[in-house]
């Protein structure tokens, strides 16, 4: 369990991340993340487009569903907040979590887990403070467990 304290301090754990993936390979780097509104899913996505050296504004998908950003790798920022299941099939997300960047994929317990390949699942939840955060991250494979290590 991490806690921030503050967007600022969310958007550097992602940064922080991002600088792990290119030191560690980040083609078909799967991040889940999951939580309420409002809870600083897009800050954390900021911070790892940041370490991924992805320039410019980095905003939520939520109406476009899918933003994709050049940086030393590709980044794929999903949000599937509006979708059904049975929407899934029609985004295209297989080719994308088959491709060769890193997808970070918002509100990802819409996808089901069987979806989803190995991945970095991260949830995030409100602390006790207007601006405090949780997050619980949890490795699914091998080379997530390392990644998780460098939160």
């Amino acid at each position: 369990m991490i806690r921030s304290g503050s967007p600022e301090q969310t958007r550097a754990l992602g940064t922080r991340l991002g600088e792990a993936l290119l030191r560690e390979g980040a083609a078909g780097v799967v991040v889940a993340i999951s939580g309420p509104l409002g809870a600083g899913k897009t800050c954390f996505v900021q911070g790892l487009a940041r370490g991924l050296g992805v320039g410019g504004a980095v905003r939520s998908p939520t109406f476009v569903l899918i933003h994709e950003y050049a940086g030393r790798v590709p980044l794929y920022h999903v949000d599937l907040y509006r979708l059904v299941p049975p929407d899934l099939d029609a985004l295209g997300l297989d080719e994308i979590l088959d491709g060769p960047g890193v997808t970070a994929i918002e509100w990802a317990e819409r996808a089901g887990a069987q979806r989803l390949p190995e991945h970095l699942w991260i949830e995030m939840a409100y602390g006790d403070g207007d601006d405090d955060r949780v997050l619980r991250i949890t490795a699914g494979g091998r080379r997530y467990r390392r990644l998780a290590e460098a939160l």
